[in-house]
């Protein structure tokens, strides 16, 4: 009986031009994926801040006097459920609350490209409410 000698699989070069190509996608892929990673936490952390901005406006509703307002003002009171990271309430002039974000995986250009109400002042992005 004759021995069949098979010869399967692939050669070097054609696991070569594979991994070339998965590369080639990767290194087009990883940077998009980041981008949306980047751009998903700045809408939370927006969010976030709309919800603190909210939660002072309906807090100023039956409490007049804000000065000295803190974070944990609002949560004891039931305005806000949870204490959102790296954002503070600057309540120094009563007629101008600033929510402000103090955090730095973010800068704030990037915060306001995803709110246009977003204020910036020293590389400090701000929400205001008014009284």
């Amino acid at each position: 009986m004759k021995k069949t000698k098979f010869n399967e699989g692939f050669t070097v070069v054609e696991v070569l031009i594979v991994l070339g190509i998965i590369s080639i996608l990767a290194s087009i892929a990883i940077p998009s994926v980041t981008g949306l990673i980047n751009q998903a936490k700045a809408t939370k952390i927006v969010t976030e801040m709309q919800n603190v901005q909210v939660a002072v406006m309906n807090y100023g509703i039956y409490n007049p006097d804000l000065k000295g307002l803190e974070m944990e003002d609002l949560l004891s009171d039931g305005y806000l459920t949870s204490q959102p990271e790296n954002i503070e309430i600057d309540s120094t002039n009563p007629l101008e609350i600033r929510i402000e974000y103090n955090g730095t995986t973010l800068s704030a250009t990037e915060l306001k490209k995803i709110n246009n109400n977003i204020l910036i002042d020293n590389d400090t992005a701000y929400l205001v409410v008014k009284y």
